[in-house]
């Protein structure tokens, strides 16, 4: 499966004053064509910064890129022109915010808004564009006659299929879901992945879901990519992660999903706080967090230690740290 997406030591700083957050840090990640990427993480571990890197729609002020690529088939994203990058947002990349009740204009019909959206990267006329959109409702679930409604008629699950809609109305050969399920209940969740899986079937899409809940992931995703305080720590496939977790960062994540099957009196939780962005640890950056940390630990970095042809973790003891340690 060949890498049709690479981001190769990405950097990204917001300036606020004399303070300096540090966002994404020399991040290194890959896509393949086909393929479901789960990106995991904490609140602030740079997460949906990197996902607007790709897109180049940070805001700027006070987001800047302070380094690296990001390469799309075969092209550098950061070197194109504004009018080429706005050619591919929507047609070539597509992405689905976190919010459906922001993402959506509420003075303008769902109909209009597919439209415009086909509008902007085909050529027809408004009256194709319209039967395109009333079959792009019907295709995330939506009857066509209400093409003509307003956003605030509809209901949370079905403004996220709206917003899927639009995403999904030039056949995008990649789509970035940003946690697509928060603002929903538990049915409506299970609705809306249900749906995405079944349209990245269909349109053979690839896809990044953004999302901090390791369910989902699992039920989606083909490889998943662990980041804490702007990068990534472990890599690899579904299974990789899922039955050999090598970082110590994402065995506690597993350790503190509830366990049904167990008579616990407590949760386990992830000793200490996520880092300051704004003052990230030397070396690795979750050390100071760390059961197993040694003194190197404080003041090298690690690099990444493949443990196989998919997998790797960027930590010191990854190669002796199996499954075994993780139960």
């Amino acid at each position: 499966m060949k890498d049709f997406l690479r981001i190769e030591d990405l950097t990204v700083e917001y300036h606020s004053g004399r303070r300096h957050v540090h966002a994404v840090n020399g991040l290194d990640l890959q896509v393949g064509e086909g393929e479901a990427l789960g990106f995991v993480g904490e609140t602030g571990a740079g997460k949906t910064t990197t996902a607007l890197s790709i897109l180049r729609i940070l805001p700027n002020p006070p987001a800047k890129v302070l380094g690296g690529k990001v390469i799309f088939k075969y092209k550098d994203l950061f070197t194109l022109s504004d009018k080429e990058m706005r050619a591919i947002r929507g047609e070539e990349i597509a992405m689905i915010f976190q919010d459906p009740m922001t993402s959506l204009d509420p003075v303008k019909t769902v109909g209009d808004q597919i439209c415009e959206m086909i509008l902007l990267h085909e050529h027809c006329s408004k009256k194709e564009a319209w039967e395109k959109a009333g079959d792009m409702l019907e295709t995330v679930g939506i009857d066509r006659e209400r093409a003509g409604e307003y956003p605030h008629q509809f209901s949370g699950g079905m403004k996220q299929r709206v917003v899927i809609a639009i995403a999904l109305s030039c056949r995008p050969s990649l789509l970035i879901a940003d946690e697509p399920t928060t603002a929903l209940d538990v049915t409506i969740q299970a609705q809306i992945l249900e749906l995405m899986k079944e349209l990245k079937k269909k349109y053979q899409s690839s896809m990044i879901m953004i999302t901090h809940d390791l369910g989902i992931v699992a039920e989606i995703c083909d490889n998943v990519a662990i980041m804490y305080a702007g990068s990534v720590l472990e890599y690899g496939s579904v299974f990789d992660i899922y039955k050999d977790p090598r970082h110590f960062y994402t065995k506690a994540l597993f350790d503190s999903i509830p366990d049904v099957s167990r008579n616990q009196d407590r949760l386990k939780v992830i000793s200490g706080l996520a880092p300051d962005p704004t003052d990230i640890p030397s070396g690795c950056p979750f050390h100071p967090r760390c059961p197993r940390c040694m003194d190197r630990c404080r003041t090298e970095k690690p690099e990444a230690v493949h443990l196989n042809d998919t997998h790797w973790a960027k930590c010191f003891l990854a190669e002796e740290e199996g499954r075994g340690s993780h139960e």
